[in-house]
């Protein structure tokens, strides 16, 4: 009889794995990388989006973990929670160092931006994202990993080449604020450039805003635009992209 209780007890806790291990859907959950710039500059970032959804049928309390792996020393990992909903909610840096957890119901899903900085550093590195129920400690129910190879494009070397290049604006010299906004935001450049367009895309590369021609006095004008995380690509004059940043745009500023 004792045999028939353990063989039971097997079987059940065999089920409740398995029932577990499909709590979550990670899309991507393997994301590799590979990302080639003229410019290397401290302040670049690269932008990674995953999407974790809720497969069971019971709410679960969603915590996600970082683990970081092979990276060079100077590189940071980051990772930004964002609900996906009408209105997404943005979690702050405190709330995130506290573990606060994110409520998803049975179907809902949840939009996590991994935020690469590079300081300035080439090379090859990745990170780890573990999500686990906050109720069901010591239990990791999904995995997504980001792997990333960064290169600076090598310099010009013909003379056409190196004749612009002295012309060009630096690119480092660009920079938009405030960062977070809230209403409206300011593209600055170097003297000397004109902005022709201004492209906002979110993180899935889907156009969300675009502005022609530098801006007045009052700005570029975000009211309508959901809270969340955007790409904002800067074009001069002739067509030609000048940089791209990254802007996080919430209601109250929070």
């Amino acid at each position: 009889m004792r045999t028939v209780y353990l063989l039971l007890a097997v079987l059940l806790a065999s089920c409740l794995r398995a029932q577990e291990s499909g709590v979550l859907r990670v899309e991507p959950a393997e994301i590799t990388k590979e990302v080639t710039v003229d410019n290397l500059e401290e302040n670049f970032e690269d932008v990674t989006s995953v999407v974790v959804t809720n497969n069971s049928g019971r709410s679960i309390q969603l915590v996600r973990q970082s683990v970081r792996r092979s990276q060079p020393a100077a590189w940071s990992y980051r990772a930004m929670d964002r609900l996906s909903r009408t209105t997404p909610y943005v979690m702050t840096a405190s709330e995130q160092e506290t573990g606060r957890f994110i409520p998803l119901a049975p179907g809902q899903s949840a939009t996590f931006y991994v935020v690469l900085q590079p300081d300035g550093v080439a090379g090859s590195g990745s990170t780890e994202l573990r999500f686990s129920d906050q109720t069901v400690p010591g239990a990791t129910l999904a995995t997504a990993r980001v792997s990333t190879v960064v290169r600076q494009r090598a310099a010009p070397v013909n003379a056409a080449q190196q004749q612009e290049l002295p012309n060009r604006a630096p690119t480092t010299a660009v920079r938009l604020y405030p960062n977070p906004a809230t209403e409206r935001f300011f593209v600055e450049t170097p003297r000397g450039t004109t902005i022709g367009r201004i492209e906002l895309t979110n993180t899935l590369g889907r156009q969300m805003m675009s502005f022609d021609g530098p801006a007045d006095g009052s700005g570029y004008d975000i009211r309508k635009l959901p809270d969340g995380l955007y790409l904002v690509s800067i074009y001069d004059s002739s067509g030609k992209k000048i940089k791209t940043l990254r802007l996080l745009h919430r209601e109250f500023g929070a």
